[in-house]
């Protein structure tokens, strides 16, 4: 164990010593650091760093060099440092004055060039080194699970740190790299580090040379000093106590006005790992947000928000409460920089969604309405990382919306509820497995992966074989830390079944669990590997329970289909649509399919939306209609008779209550709907579809509000308006010039939950000057009062300033029913605007009715964590108004001011 690691007793011998010899295994590392060459992993992230240093400290563990924040060398495994060559011959490392350079011996690396002056390859050496060399000394991939990996890091990381007690820059090098690796032995490090950090000077950026040779003071880059804070940091997070004059030292330094940016971004990130925030100087300054131009730098605000987030993993993830179950989970506010609540509403999207992920991880009170508020955002990169960050919140609601957007067409939203679902177990990933993007499915194979589960691994099967290679590279990827006896099966489908990547990852993975499987060819043919793979089962070398019941009883159900089913189906299909009925290809084809299982009928729909051109009508009539009951209730929709076609509707209802419609069903749908006249059958039909929001739905719809029905054009505003893509906006707005004003009204509301600034003004095409395209705008004096009315709100709901004056005039309406109204909708439009304005008409307002519904909406506009204090829903109505008039006189006067005055 690292923890267990032994001194290695050589400080106060060595000061003794004339010199100091380098071990001869250690000859090509010493040279490999004696230069200066940190850089910065711009993959890092505090959540992976947290994840790392939460392994079973009983196991061997170094943290991967891939998820540090400063990689000595370049994070480039391709890119070798070859410099070494280039330079003059070796000069000796600086000596300290505990250790006087010898006049009569030559320095360490010229000892070793004589010495093996005779062996040329001996001398070049050390030259060799580069970044991979460097990660293989420390990291036995191959063998991570071995005895002799335990052996071999033990061994190499003794060396390192006995390269630590050099004072040069190998040993500089070689302290950070010890805190770096395994923060919780480096504590005897710490002095070299805070001289790294805090004491030496710093190379000045033009003067690129490195500290070789005698140096009357030695300097170091910029990098390297943030690498040593970030050590430093490493390692008081993980000690016992934490040295006070350090903690000071680290605290002073960001008091100084002088500072770079880099160096007090880094500070934050290295005092929050054992820092509250609040407790960080300048940090709260660096996230305000002035009216002024003195706002702070944008690189400088963000490091100010990822310390938050930094913080929150290390005290307030899930894991460390798990741990630590007597610790507290309620919220403190006092923990953190008394203005972070303004990040909401910040310009620079990436802090908006940065504050979403932290209000989830710390479990803010109000994370919930943050991150769903946040899905209304306009930045798309906010949407999709407040729907990521709901699967953190582990409520009923956050996972209802998640199932909503996991149906959504647009596939980098789908990705993000997949990445969100996740977080609640295989159930809820595994429909999701067959989607038609390899985003998506690759994503429910990393969800599947994190639970190494009987289930997972049932399901995880048939993505071994998918289509996409990337997603079977993310299958073996994803169970390399699962157990044997769930692991190897699904190996061994990927020898058998994967591409020839898999097949060789499938392999090495194989070899390095059990040391079987190096035999067989992944070159071979599919029928010899499969025979290579059976002898292995067979020979009883395999052990494990789950490798029993997997293999014994098979791991794919019947309901399974692998590719080579697949494309047989593939090509009976292609004979279908391509021959002629009377050509013997037709007729096999067609008995062939006429006889497929259920799970078969999927890759035939699939097969049929895949395909570009016309489908033959017999197709749905006569072959499809005998294999899915929805295709009987779609040829019944041909009936000349009103009471079968209600039946047929009937008949989709109540399967579309199990599970949505066949995308090929409702495609097949919208052709025969273009005919249909009855009210009822189209009313039916759209209650089956109402809650898909795939691209066949929408166009069926879309057929529906241009039918010429008013009722069925109504219908399909509902739909549009109950999913409120942007997109539909644009296919709504001839509706707002509909004859009929009950139609006009729908299309109004659903233009308005769109979130489409386009029906503004409209689209005003070259040439049609004369006559303006249709708008909200252009409403605004219609003669119908209740138009002008929806107008308004639609206009509210979209930002629109012109209407949300005009709704705050009618708030004033002397009708008591139409002011109440107006205030419910300004409660309803999410525009932050309202809340002055409505606090003023609650000081003066004496009407019990309309005074409740402003609270209302004060209520819905306001989050709950930044409503007054002493508020009380059982309290008399007017004390409340009082209440929210104080509230905001304090709000309007200090910094908060700026909050409610718009969206």
């Amino acid at each position: 164990m690292l923890q267990n690691v032994r001194e290695t007793p050589l400080a106060a011998s060595l000061k003794e010593k004339v010199t100091r010899k380098v071990p001869k295994h250690l000859e090509g590392l010493q040279v490999y650091l004696s230069r200066d060459q940190w850089v910065k992993n711009h993959h890092w992230s505090p959540e992976l760093e947290w994840m790392t240093f939460q392994e079973d400290s009983a196991e061997y563990h170094l943290a991967p060099i891939e998820v540090q924040r400063w990689v000595f060398g370049s994070v480039d495994q391709n890119s070798l440092l070859s410099e070494i060559s280039n330079q003059q011959p070796l000069t000796p490392p600086e000596q300290t004055t505990s250790e006087p350079e010898p006049k009569s011996e030559p320095s360490v690396p010229n000892q070793t060039a004589q010495s093996d002056s005779n062996n040329p390859t001996k001398q070049q050496k050390p030259e060799s080194w580069s970044f991979n060399a460097f990660q293989v000394y420390f990291f036995d991939h191959k063998n991570h699970s071995s005895k002799r990996s335990e052996n071999h890091g033990l061994d190499k990381f003794e060396a390192l740190q006995e390269l630590s007690t050099w004072d040069n820059l190998a040993g500089w090098n070689a302290a950070i790299l010890w805190a770096t690796l395994s923060p919780a032995t480096a504590i005897e490090a710490l002095p070299t580090l805070e001289k790294v950090a805090l004491d030496l000077p710093l190379r000045p950026q033009n003067n690129t040379k490195n500290n070789s040779g005698k140096s009357e003071q030695p300097t170091v880059s910029e990098a390297m000093q943030h690498a040593a804070l970030n050590a430093i940091s490493l390692v008081l997070s993980q000690a016992d106590a934490i040295p006070l004059e350090t903690r000071n030292r680290l605290t002073q330094r960001l008091q100084r006005p002088d500072l770079s940016l880099e160096l007090r971004s880094e500070l934050y990130l290295a005092l929050a790992r054992f820092t509250h925030p609040a407790g960080i100087p300048s940090l709260e300054q660096s996230l305000e947000i002035s009216e002024q131009n003195a706002t702070a730098p944008k690189s400088l605000r963000r490091a100010a928000m990822q310390a938050c987030i930094l913080h929150g993993f290390w005290f307030h993830s899930e894991q460390k409460l798990a741990a630590h179950p007597d610790e507290t989970r309620s919220f403190n506010p006092d923990e953190w920089p008394a203005n972070i609540m303004q990040v909401r509403w910040d310009s620079d999207a990436n802090m908006r969604w940065n504050f979403g992920y932290w209000a989830a991880l710390i479990r803010h009170p109000d994370a919930e309405t943050i991150l769903t508020s946040q899905l209304r955002d306009a930045d798309l990169v906010v949407q999709t990382k407040a729907i990521e960050h709901l699967g953190m919140m582990g409520s009923e609601t956050a996972l209802q919306i998640l199932k909503e957007y996991a149906q959504s067409p647009a596939e980098n939203i789908r990705v993000a509820a997949v990445k969100g679902l996740s977080s609640w177990g295989p159930m809820h990933l595994i429909p999701l497995k067959d989607d038609t993007s390899s985003a998506v499915r690759l994503e429910v194979a990393t969800g599947l992966g994190k639970t190494p589960t009987a289930e997972s691994a049932l399901h995880l099967r048939s993505l071994i074989n998918d289509r996409s290679s990337q997603v079977q590279h993310t299958v073996i990827q994803a169970i390399s830390d699962w157990p044997d006896d769930l692991a190897v099966p699904l190996l061994l489908d990927g020898i058998q079944e994967g591409v020839y990547k898999t097949r060789r990852q499938s392999i090495i993975q194989l070899v390095d669990r059990t040391g079987l499987g190096g035999s067989i060819s992944i070159e071979a043919p599919q029928k010899e590997r499969v025979a290579a793979v059976n002898a292995l089962v067979q020979s009883g070398q395999l052990t494990g329970s789950f490798w029993g019941q997997l293999m014994q009883q098979g791991l794919k159900t019947g309901q399974e289909i692998n590719q080579g089913r697949a494309a047989e189906i593939q090509s009976y299909f292609q004979n279908l649509i391509n021959q002629q009925q009377e050509s013997t290809e037709y007729q096999q084809a067609y008995q062939e399919l006429a006889n497929i299982n259920p799970a078969e009928v999927k890759v035939l729909e699939k097969l049929i939306r895949e395909t570009s051109i016309e489908i033959p009508g017999e197709i749905y009539t006569d072959l499809m209609v005998n294999l899915a009951p929805e295709y009987a209730a779609l040829n019944q929709l041909t009936s000349p008779h009103i009471t079968d076609r209600r039946e047929a509707a009937q008949q989709l209802f109540v399967s579309s209550q199990n599970i949505s419609l066949n995308p090929v069903v409702v495609a097949r749908l919208r052709k025969l709907m273009s005919h249909e006249q009855d009210r009822l059958v189209w009313r039916i039909v759209m209650s089956a579809v109402e809650k898909d929001n795939y691209d066949e739905a929408a166009q069926l719809a879309l057929l529906a509000i241009n039918h010429n029905w008013p009722d069925i054009r109504i219908l399909g505003c509902e739909y549009f308006g109950s999913h409120g893509l942007p997109q539909y906006a644009n296919w709504l707005l001839p509706l707002l010039d509909d004859k009929n004003h009950t139609v006009q009204l729908a299309a109004i509301r659903a233009i308005g939950k769109c979130h489409n600034p386009i029906a503004i003004s409209g689209i005003q095409k070259p040439g049609e000057s004369q006559n303006p395209s249709p708008s909200l705008r252009s409403l605004l004096t219609h003669s119908n009062r209740r138009v002008r009315f929806e107008t308004v709100v639609a206009l509210s709901r979209l930002g629109d300033f012109a209407g949300m004056q005009e709704l705050l005039r009618i708030s004033n309406d002397t009708q008591v029913a139409m002011k109440n109204e107006a205030v419910q909708e300004m409660g309803n439009s999410g525009q932050t605007r309202f809340v002055e304005p409505l606090i003023q008409m609650a000081w003066t307002e004496r009407n019990n009715s309309t005074l409740k519904e402003i609270l209302n909406s004060l209520d819905k506009l306001v989050p709950d964590s930044e409503q007054p204090a002493d508020l009380n829903p059982q309290q008399d109505r007017s004390d409340q108004a009082k209440i929210w008039m104080n509230w905001w006189q304090t709000q309007h006067s200090g910094q908060g001011s700026r909050l409610f005055t718009g969206r």
